[in-house]
């Protein structure tokens, strides 16, 4: 395959588990950095053309990749790192590129006195992936703050989404594989710097005392259901520290799959479906992924 226009970095046969923050997973055929918006559109463009399939990846925070790997071009969309903020009377308007770790977003505007999304501080990945699973935290989502979504879809197509125009649900969004979000634009309220470092520290802080965060994750493997949260009836199902090979249901946070050391995407996969059999067996409850399952249906 030739990439002719193509400016970014080009990989090939690039092992997943080097991306992915689980450390599993067998190579993707491609994977291609866009050196900006208009590289990735054409990307996009490319790909359609020569009839290459394709998906989005970031930080790979929510992601399980086979360990066969997948015979696809993956698009990553870190390189797009652009912030750009206007004031306004009540506060400011703040557009990230989809590249832009949610974390390092949420320092910069907390230090300039910005509110709205201090709450989601240390959830991993990017602000295109967390639009794309609406990431939310603490009683706060991502689409609070969210004033639209620029996106160029799989027919090469750039639009811009008003946030009313855009369902969002509980850890979800509209957007589908064909959608590559290219930039998010926040709309955020004058606040105090310290008490907005305050709220991050607390959320930093709960998040080291609850979560496995010393192991490599997916971050919370299930939706909660049935009016509860996941990790209550995995426990009340008995599944802590349940193993399939190197892949453990975390003894810290019963939602959190851990690799435990040397798992495989298929122990992962497999644990994952060991549960949710036996919390419906046990409780009634049905579980739903949360992480995305890449290559397992075929």
């Amino acid at each position: 395959m030739e990439w002719k226009g193509i400016r970014g970095r080009v990989l090939e046969r690039a092992p997943m588990r080097r991306y992915t923050s689980m450390k599993v997973g067998g190579p993707a055929r491609w994977l291609i950095y866009p050196a900006d918006m208009t590289d990735a559109v054409d990307v996009i463009g490319l790909l359609r053309k020569e009839g290459m399939p394709f998906r989005f990846l970031g930080r790979g925070t929510n992601v399980i990749v086979r360990d066969e790997g997948l015979n696809e071009v993956l698009v990553r969309m870190t390189g797009m790192r652009q912030v750009r903020i206007t004031r306004t009377e009540d506060g400011a308007m703040v557009e990230a590129g989809a590249g832009v770790p949610l974390k390092h977003l949420i320092e910069e505007t907390a230090a300039r006195g910005l509110s709205g999304l201090e709450k989601l501080f240390g959830i991993p990945g990017t602000v295109g992936g967390a639009v794309r699973m609406n990431a939310g935290s603490f009683g706060v989502a991502l689409s609070d703050s969210l004033c639209s979504a620029t996106l160029c879809d799989a027919e090469g197509k750039v639009t811009k989404e008003e946030r009313g125009e855009i369902p969002f649900g509980y850890r979800m969004s509209p957007f589908g594989r064909g959608d590559c979000i290219l930039s998010a634009l926040f709309g955020l309220k004058h606040g105090d710097p310290a008490a907005m470092h305050k709220d991050m520290a607390y959320v930093w802080g709960e998040r080291w005392r609850r979560h496995p965060m010393d192991l490599p994750s997916a971050g919370s493997v299930f939706k909660n259901a049935g009016g509860k949260p996941a990790w209550r009836s995995i426990e009340a199902a008995g599944l802590k520290g349940l193993r399939v090979g190197g892949a453990a249901v975390s003894e810290k946070h019963a939602n959190f799959i851990v690799n435990a050391g040397g798992a495989t995407a298929r122990d992962v996969y497999m644990l994952i479906q060991k549960v949710k059999k036996e919390v419906y067996e046990k409780t009634g409850v049905t579980l739903e992924e949360e992480v995305e399952l890449w290559g397992f249906d075929g």
